[in-house]
């Protein structure tokens, strides 16, 4: 079986719009599945149906305040409390952003294959990554480039434990939980298989990819709506974490690193000085998002980013 992990923050706005990709394209009876919605500051409308092999994390009633609130975190905390005991060794793991989802149907059956194998061959890999070669932060270290977005990445329960596969920010140089998971994926020399940005079409060098023509990311897909609404913390940074910042949050690691010459990014504030390129990208995000949102047959996707019916 399938276990999907996906946690919404204080927006509902990708509830709908995920729900109708993931029912589309997973096949119950082919690929047996169940996921997991985790909410945190956040109510889920009266109208939104929630499947039957569907069920609902309340971070809200259960997740520990002293455990820190970042996004990796809350995901390691409902697999290990909430999933790890409701799964068999040789069922999958797959953590997913709240404005992921698939775009194929081939997605569940090739993860299968990979992961599991089949009657005609073995299992081809140890987990499955999203490498983003497209994004790069300006400080980030040549050995952590590219590393895993948990935007979409899957394992075994078995393949987890015998690796350690935890995200999480291991060393003084990890900057971000993916820097922990590569450095323990090399540790324990995984068998990786790769997805990577599969477009034919683009509207922005980061959001709104399509990774192995199976899995569609949007990108900066609550803070650019939302904003941060509440300041970050994690055990042991206390009083080191993101403020609040209620500004509509849509750029990424890439336009600061490919608009170095605007500014030393270090000490000028991006959000200030590219306020334009910012509020260009909010106009190209409200656009798109406005068409997923849209789409009931869940052909957007598809047609416009890679071409295909």
């Amino acid at each position: 079986m399938i276990h999907i992990l996906t946690l919404h923050f204080t927006t509902p706005a990708w509830l709908e719009i995920q729900k109708r990709h993931i029912l589309k394209y997973t096949n119950q009876d082919w690929t047996p599945y169940k996921l997991w919605l985790g909410k945190y500051n956040l109510e889920i409308p009266e109208d939104f149906e929630l499947p039957d092999n569907w069920e609902i994390i309340d971070l809200d009633e259960s997740y520990p305040e002293e455990c820190g609130n970042e996004h990796y975190l809350q995901m390691e905390w409902m697999y290990e409390n909430c999933l790890k005991d409701n799964m068999e060794d040789d069922d999958i793991m797959v953590f997913l952003d709240s404005d992921a989802f698939p775009c194929s149907h081939d997605w569940a059956p090739n993860l299968k294959d990979a992961l599991i194998g089949n009657d005609e061959s073995e299992a081809k890999a140890e987990a499955i990554v999203t490498y983003m070669h497209e994004n790069r932060g300006i400080a980030q270290l040549d050995q952590y480039y590219p590393y895993p977005d948990l935007c979409f990445f899957a394992t075994t329960k078995r393949g987890r434990r015998e690796n350690n596969l935890e995200w999480g920010l291991f060393d003084p140089l990890h900057q971000n939980p993916g820097f922990g998971m590569l450095d323990r994926m090399r540790e324990a020399q995984l068998k990786i298989g790769s997805i990577t940005r599969s477009n034919t079409f683009n509207a922005h060098n980061v959001m709104f990819g399509v990774y192995g023509n199976i899995i569609y990311h949007h990108g900066c897909g609550s803070r650019a709506i939302i904003g941060r609404p509440l300041a970050t913390n994690s055990p042991g940074f206390e009083g080191g974490g993101a403020k609040i910042n209620n500004k509509r949050q849509c750029y990424t690691g890439i336009d600061l690193y490919r608009r170095r010459d605007l500014g030393n990014w270090f000490k000028a504030e991006f959000e200030d000085e590219c306020a334009d390129i910012i509020e260009t990208n909010t106009q190209i995000f409200d656009i798109i998002y406005d068409k997923l949102q849209k789409d009931q047959n869940c052909e957007f996707v598809r047609r416009y980013f890679l071409g295909k019916p």
